[in-house]
């Protein structure tokens, strides 16, 4: 028996899981009959831990809670080594004495190299197990998940909190009549904290901006140090900084431009290597790059990207430029909203124009903007959205506003405005 894994076993069958919120989580996803590995990945404190307490809770009411364990491989006292995964099984078995069933959650998995081996092994063999994984790593992602698990694991990416449950988190119950309440100013009050702070659970329930900012510091600080310098062996950790604060302070970014600017400032340092970066910060879920739509790939690699982030917080307080743009902000939510929803968006250009978001599998064009009162910006938005859905020959039109709703034809074309906080929450 492994004494520093009977430790951290006892301590939670004596512990359990802390009180928490629900999230909005469909538990009837999750496979009944079929052997699976279900896997939670996304950005660290996205609440994946919460997630899986959540889980654990309503699973200890249909099975005895000796048959539930939970282990974080972030635990300085577990050794990050295969032979930990291996002792496990055992020394639960001989703490606890052999059950019927096993329901294994095991968080920050990937920390353990050749975890993936284990996993496998125990899935295939003991049909009596069932694991449950978390990372915040997309190596846990349906896409980049090891050749080892594939088509045995079953993917959740878990992102910040959606509006919808930012308000359960701030207790504010949306009335079916909002349009005509006078909670309606409240609803727009939210929306604009949602926007400017961000939906990482811990911060939402803060109420002091001064606590937020210290938060969201410290969170960008541990993801950096942890998520990318330590995980990917990150030598020059000022020149990486160097490179997301330039990211958080570009709508759009090429990495030949970006090579440039960091050698004029005194950095000696290769495309491919920022390359590297970018998709060290994208395996951990905290940016993420979008290319252009074009049929071509050359055409895509070419084009600028355009970047998002995982929470609109880190622009709030990490960005010069983007701090106090509603615009941007927005732009962000729902770039992420979208990847919620399962989507991979693309932006387009046509001519001095362009699209935000296109979403090819419904044929969709959304464009954002704050302030569609102004004449000038009525038209750009509307001339760009006619202009490319003729091109792509697709007619799903749409413009979220800040608090704008109605429908507009021009040119054959039926375009809906839709404000944020009803888009966002899905009505």
């Amino acid at each position: 028996m492994r004494p520093e894994i009977a430790k951290v076993l006892m301590e939670w069958q004596e512990g359990w899981t802390p009180p928490l919120i629900k999230r909005e989580f469909d538990t009837s996803l999750l496979p009944q009959n079929i052997n699976k590995v279900i896997t939670f990945a996304g950005c660290r404190r996205v609440g994946k831990t919460y997630l899986m307490f959540q889980l654990i809770n309503e699973l200890s009411e249909k099975i005895p809670r000796e048959e539930i364990f939970y282990i974080n491989f972030e635990d300085e006292r577990l050794e990050k080594r295969i032979e930990t995964l291996t002792e496990l099984i055992p020394t639960i078995e001989e703490l606890f004495g052999k059950k019927s069933s096993l329901y294994l959650f095991l968080d920050e998995i990937q920390n353990i190299e050749g975890w993936d081996l284990w996993v496998r092994r125990i899935n295939d063999s003991r049909r009596d197990i069932k694991l449950f994984l978390s990372g915040s790593s997309s190596k846990l992602s349906s896409k980049e998940i090891p050749t080892s698990l594939r088509g045995r694991a079953l993917t959740f990416e878990v992102f910040p909190l959606s509006f919808r449950e930012f308000l359960k988190f701030k207790g504010f119950n949306v009335p079916k009549d909002i349009e005509f309440s006078d909670k309606k100013s409240e609803l727009l009050n939210l929306l604009r904290e949602y926007l400017l702070y961000g939906g990482f659970p811990e911060v939402v329930l803060v109420n002091d901006v001064r606590i937020k900012r210290m938060l969201v510091r410290e969170y960008f600080n541990t993801i950096v140090s942890l998520d990318v310098v330590e995980r990917y062996n990150v030598r020059n950790s000022e020149e990486l900084r160097t490179f997301v604060r330039l990211l958080l302070n570009s709508e759009y970014f090429s990495l030949s431009k970006l090579e440039k600017t960091m050698k004029s400032m005194g950095y000696s340092i290769s495309k491919a290597t920022l390359s590297n970066y970018l998709r060290y910060l994208t395996e951990c879920y905290f940016a993420f790059p979008v290319e252009i739509y074009a049929p071509k790939v050359k055409l895509r690699i070419q084009h600028p990207k355009k970047i998002y982030f995982v929470d609109t917080s880190f622009l709030t307080f990490l960005s010069v430029k983007f701090s106090d743009n509603i615009g941007r902000l927005m732009e962000n939510a729902v770039f992420v909203e979208l990847m919620r929803r399962g989507y991979c968006p693309s932006y387009a250009k046509e001519g001095n124009w362009e699209i935000d978001f296109v979403i090819p599998e419904k044929e969709l064009l959304i464009q954002v903007s704050y302030d569609v009162n102004n004449p000038e910006t009525m038209e750009r938005e509307i001339r760009a959205l006619i202009s490319t859905s003729k091109r792509f020959g697709w007619s799903n039109l749409f413009l979220i506003t800040w608090d704008h709703e109605h429908s507009l034809e021009f040119n054959g074309k039926d375009i809906k405005f839709v404000p944020l906080w009803k888009w966002l929450l899905g009505m």
